[in-house]
């Protein structure tokens, strides 16, 4: 497999990486509309515990795409066309992704008594790499 064809892979991974991602998230929005009990609230832990990692995975495919980007544009292997149009999906996928991320994040939740870890979680989910909850 050439340079080429790893950059391919690399991006292909990274879309794969955002769709299951956005199938996962869209899936537990449907189900679950507010965080109304402890089950909802479990289920929604278990939600940004595997997104958290699936960034920290789409961190890596996006840096090794851009170290591939750079060898083989330097090599003469690829245009800049190209390197751009791949990078501009992934982007554009991700501003796509952003607006369900917040809806995840600001449910209603319906039980006082799980507000403060509701809370907790989505801070978590913005502000570090792993989760810790």
């Amino acid at each position: 497999m050439n340079s080429v064809s790893w950059f391919y892979l690399v991006f292909a991974l990274a879309l794969v990486n955002w769709l299951v991602g956005m199938v996962t998230l869209k899936s537990f929005l449907s189900r679950i509309p507010a965080i109304a009990s402890t089950l909802d609230l479990e289920s929604f832990a278990a939600l940004a515990r595997r997104h958290m990692v699936q960034a920290l995975l789409q961190a890596f495919l996006l840096i090794c795409g851009m170290l591939l980007g750079i060898y083989v544009l330097a090599s003469g292997q690829a245009g800049l066309l190209l390197v751009i149009a791949l990078n501009g999906v992934i982007l554009a996928a991700g501003l796509l992704g952003k607006p369900l991320e917040e809806r995840a994040r600001s449910l209603r939740v319906l039980d006082p008594l799980l507000e403060e870890r509701y809370k907790s979680i989505c801070r978590s989910w913005l502000e570090k790499p792993l989760p810790d909850f």
